[in-house]
């Protein structure tokens, strides 16, 4: 039987053409396939668009899969877009965010405790300001009394200028004994506020650095107080000295109650700041703006500004305190070098083993 004869039978197939993109490269010599339109009105539409659909249905699951396949199965066992729900840490941090409101109303409620900490140790402070006064110039009456003739040493005396300048020398030192006193409260209240913003490993990071700088601090401080202040004092004495010759004369001391406090309070808290060095170039090599080569160079250069140092940071113009704080102050530099040394070798040691893929050890 000829073809056209097949073509015409009772049987008629309705055969629907696929989008090109989908379709099957064909020869060029096939014949093309008419499709009928004897079919009934009514049934055409719906065979042709279920013809239609079903191939391009099944061609996108068959993609669908081969994606998924190839993304692993971790892609191919993911849930959808709808039925995804933010992870419960996600749902706990949020819970623990406060406005700005809320944020100022905390460092509100810190200061106000620090504030009050720091006015009753000043109140409990200008009970005591009159110990805290003897204290304070006893190392200036040993030197002073070392320097000075046996008769004008036993005779030492402070003298005051007006009538106000013990209280308001009192007042000094009792605001200055209420930060030392209030101090470790008022820096616990302010780390309060802080430290809940902060990672583990910047916690201990800033808790190091506060440390050190308290230390050193107090270290300078006490080395002003046992060191620096007598041999200052004895020194700066002895120039009051009795002139000899044809036309003698005597230069007596007549030093003020508010000049010596402020000579001792300045001598101490200039060695405070002198020994933060240290802390300074530890900070300034952790960054990376210095090295430990650079500053080993630097170190015969490192005496000159420590002699200079020594200068700005004391009160007294006499050479002899100076290179007392100069000592020291070189002495730290080089420590400061070891410091920065050991912090370039950790750096070291973790860019190698990032390099190698060995896990960092956690915070």
């Amino acid at each position: 039987m000829s073809a056209p004869e097949d073509a015409g039978s009772s049987d008629k197939t309705i055969v629907t053409e696929m989008p090109t993109d989908m379709m099957p490269a064909q020869p060029t010599d096939a014949p093309a396939v008419a499709s009928t339109t004897d079919a009934s009105p009514t049934a055409a539409p719906a065979t042709v668009e279920t013809a239609a659909v079903a191939p391009a249905t099944a061609e996108w699951s068959a993609l669908s899969s081969e994606m998924r396949t190839d993304q692993g199965p971790a892609a191919a066992s993911a849930p959808s877009s709808d039925t995804r729900t933010d992870p419960p840490a996600k749902e706990g941090l949020d819970s623990k965010r406060m406005s700005l409101l809320e944020h100022l109303g905390e460092l509100r409620s810190r200061l106000r405790n620090a504030g009050i900490a720091f006015v009753v140790a000043m109140i409990g402070s200008f009970v005591l300001v009159e110990r805290y006064f003897d204290w304070l110039t006893r190392p200036v009456r040993t030197g002073m009394r070392a320097a000075l003739p046996k008769e004008a040493g036993d005779n030492l005396s402070f003298y005051a200028k007006s009538l106000t300048e013990p209280f308001w020398v009192y007042m000094k030192l009792a605001i200055v004994g209420g930060l030392i006193l209030a101090g470790p409260f008022v820096v616990w209240e302010l780390w309060r506020f802080v430290a809940p913003g902060l990672y583990r490993k910047e916690r201990r990071l800033t808790m190091l650095i506060i440390g050190s700088t308290v230390g050193c601090f107090a270290a300078g401080s006490v080395f002003a107080y046992l060191v620096l202040c007598e041999p200052a004092a004895y020194f700066l004495t002895k120039l009051l000295t009795n002139f000899q010759g044809d036309a003698h004369f005597h230069l007596s001391p007549m030093i003020m109650m508010d000049e010596v406090a402020n000579f001792q309070m300045m001598t101490l808290a200039g060695c405070g700041l002198a020994f933060e060095l240290p802390v300074v170039l530890s900070i300034l090599g952790w960054i990376g703006l210095i090295s430990s080569r650079g500053m080993l160079k630097f170190n015969r250069y490192a005496i000159v500004l420590a002699v200079v140092l020594g200068g700005v940071l004391t009160p007294s113009t006499d050479p002899f305190t100076q290179c007392l704080l100069a000592a020291p102050i070189f002495l730290l530099y080089n420590i400061s070098i070891l410091v920065v040394w050991l912090i370039e070798r950790a750096r070291r040691r973790r860019d190698e083993a990032l390099d190698r893929g060995e896990p960092l050890p956690s915070g």
